[in-house]
């Protein structure tokens, strides 16, 4: 597809509006002026039209039957499970059958049985920043460690290997080109992945405890087992899926409390506000900015025909700023309510793990509220250096405790 607009609009894989943190005026000014975009091919990967409006990206990710998800979800083209079929990169009635097995051991009221692994990860990484002598990176330490030390005891993974996950989902996931691995070092990443799991799943299936490998191992589709190349793709996703929101949500609500005292006041005055607080950092973050979608047939979007086999790429991020939505959109207001953001998705690849998400951040925030602390950011954040994901790779800060 070859489009050509009047207007000059910036490249949206030009990363540096990322890095800089500019792409919300960028976004701002698309979704006014030509909201959905056509951004032309570059060499990091095909051209795609930019849906940027709430409603087209809400209406999008509920169409999987005219937009796929099978050829890549990621806006360069590059899976995380190489040749592999994951639940990421896979329609219906093939994908349906593969997350229903996890998908009650998910859910809001099994997340419960995991609270004290949630909650005693949160104080060993409290713990740790409290012993910190000055300003420490809050990144290494705490938001990229908690959801891989809570992810370690959801599936099963002893948690003397839970640093291997920090390792594996570090280099499964980042585009940033300063950290991207190569086609090679992803293979051998993948191959570690699932030699260090094929181990985990012969012994569940002669041992099976309550755990996600367990579920995986034991279970069946249509009276069969899962093959490996099903197993493999499902637990290299989950190593990899199971990271982002938390980790990015972690740091972000860091950096918005820092810069408004206030709300964190509200929160001292009044815990009982965290939940809608943090459904407020999730709109807020984004910290899954974009998925892409393949057309699988001529389609209209807004005013543009798009073509079967166009690339679409949904950005959550401009639909969670998106003022036909939210007022005063640009705001961090920790009492919005409703706030019906798209930060998990929506539709058939609403995030699985969007329950234990919001579980550990929960935790984490309301332990620090509990032992009456509060983060100064104390140097400039390094955001990513990528378009995907929206977060920080570097986030100085010096413990304080408040009175």
């Amino acid at each position: 597809m070859t489009v050509t607009t009047a207007n000059a609009a910036p490249d949206l894989m030009d990363l540096t509006i990322f890095q800089e943190d500019r792409e919300m005026p960028v976004f701002d000014e698309i979704r006014v002026t030509d909201p959905v975009h056509w951004n032309p091919p570059s060499e990091r990967g095909p051209g795609f039209w930019a849906l940027t409006r709430y409603e087209d990206v809400k209406a999008a990710a509920y169409d999987n039957e005219r937009l796929s998800s099978a050829d890549g979800t990621q806006i360069v083209d590059r899976k995380v499970e190489g040749k592999l079929a994951s639940l990421h990169n896979m329609d219906d009635p093939e994908h349906a059958e593969l997350r229903k097995i996890t998908l009650p051991h998910l859910r809001a009221v099994k997340i419960k049985q995991w609270q004290d692994a949630i909650d005693e990860a949160v104080n060993m990484l409290l713990d740790e920043a409290e012993a910190q002598d000055g300003e420490f990176d809050m990144v290494p330490l705490i938001s990229a460690r908690l959801p891989m030390l809570v992810l370690s005891r959801v599936m099963g993974v002893p948690a003397v290997d839970g640093p291997k996950l920090v390792d594996w989902t570090n280099r499964l996931t980042s585009s940033d080109p300063s950290e991207q691995v190569d086609a090679e070092e992803l293979a051998a990443v993948r191959e570690e992945v699932m030699t260090y799991f094929a181990d985990l799943t012969e012994q569940r299936r002669r041992e099976p405890t309550e755990d996600l490998v367990s579920v995986l191992a034991n279970a069946e589709i249509n009276g069969r087992p899962l093959t490996w190349d099903e197993l493999a793709a499902y637990y290299i996703v989950l190593v990899a899926a199971g990271n982002e929101t938390a980790r990015q949500a972690v740091s972000g609500g860091t950096l918005l409390f820092d810069r408004h005292p206030e709300a964190w006041q509200e929160l001292i005055d009044e815990p009982a506000g965290l939940r809608v607080a943090i459904e407020e950092m999730l709109r807020w973050v984004t910290p899954v900015a974009a998925m892409r979608r393949t057309a699988l047939e001529p389609l209209t979007i807004g005013d543009k025909q798009i073509a079967a086999g166009d690339k679409v790429v949904l950005w959550f991020s401009a639909a969670n700023r998106d003022p036909e939505v939210f007022e005063n959109p640009h705001e961090f207001d920790i009492t919005r309510s409703p706030n019906e953001h798209l930060t998990f998705g929506w539709g058939i690849h609403f995030c699985l793990g969007a329950h234990l998400a919001r579980a550990e951040i929960r935790s984490f925030f309301a332990e620090v509220l509990r032992r009456g602390l509060r983060f100064e950011v104390t140097g400039e954040p390094v955001r990513v250096n990528h378009n995907i994901f929206r977060g920080w790779s570097h986030l100085p800060v010096r413990l304080h405790r408040v009175g």
